[in-house]
């Protein structure tokens, strides 16, 4: 059994690894000019995060299956759950008011699919026998690249960020290739014995859009929650039949903001 204390030292350990940087940048020497501390704004910035998937997200599938010279049908209806993921960016910023982010997440998910079959008869043309089944923890794995503006505001120790821009995903998605069953003379009925399955990878293109709350705990270093939102969408091809695959969804964030960069007053 996994012990469940071994988790806080491990975080704690990645801030201080994180942290420290910044936390020596705020130790320099006073300034020879003005005999006060380093201070002012930052340029440079990365955000690392746990992420989790809200929700759950669907697709479908519609193929030909070809037996005893006749075509029969296999659509499929796939259900992504949700799932933990990690989180990073690194952001610059061009002003007060606004910067630029450059982000990307990763998430292992997993889908459940239900199958509809229709199966050629091996004697008789023109009578499918129906099949229906479900199969579960189905791999879908994601990841997210975005590129976004972000509007930045600030109340005493309170930071707020507003990001949006364009996003690339990869998706590599475990989907049905074909049908797996049992069935026995005079071959009336089938057994659902699972799937075949195959994985595809796409690659599509989307958007993301969020919204960030900060508080600082020094100055060089901010607790940050979010809420997010990604979308894209990408088709693959199995045995000939197009598939649309959805990435993205909606996500909840909580992290560190950690400043890198911060000017030496009188310099």
């Amino acid at each position: 059994m996994k012990n469940p204390g071994t988790g806080m030292p491990i975080a704690l350990g990645l801030f201080l690894i994180f942290a420290s940087p910044s936390l020596a940048q705020d130790r320099q020497p006073v300034s020879s000019s003005t005999g006060q501390a380093p201070r002012g704004k930052s340029r440079i910035e990365v955000g690392l995060a746990f992420a989790q998937t809200i929700g759950t997200s669907t697709f479908s599938s519609s193929q030909t299956i070809r037996e005893y010279a006749e075509d029969g049908t296999l659509n499929g209806s796939y259900e992504v759950g949700g799932a933990p993921g990690g989180a990073f960016d690194l952001q610059y910023n061009l002003s007060e008011k606004f910067g630029v982010r450059v982000g990307a997440e990763v998430f292992s998910r997993k889908s459940t699919g239900t199958f509809d079959a229709k199966v050629p008869h091996p004697f008789f043309f023109s009578r499918p026998r129906s099949i229906s089944g479900t199969q579960a923890d189905l791999d879908f794995q994601e990841a997210a690249f975005s590129l976004t503006g972000v509007l930045r505001g600030r109340s005493g120790k309170w930071n707020l960020n507003l990001e949006g821009g364009p996003a690339y995903f990869s998706v590599e998605a475990t989907v049905a290739e074909k049908l797996s069953y049992s069935d026995v003379y005079p071959y009336d009925t089938l057994a659902f014995g699972g799937i075949v399955s195959t994985t595809k990878k796409v690659n599509p293109f989307g958007f993301a859009v969020g919204l960030e709350i900060g508080r600082e705990i020094t100055s060089a270093v901010s607790v940050v929650v979010q809420g997010r939102f990604t979308q894209g969408s990408g088709d693959i091809d199995v045995n000939g039949a197009k598939i649309k695959i959805k990435a993205g969804g909606a996500r909840a964030r909580i992290g560190f903001r950690i400043v890198l960069a911060r000017k030496k007053a009188g310099a």
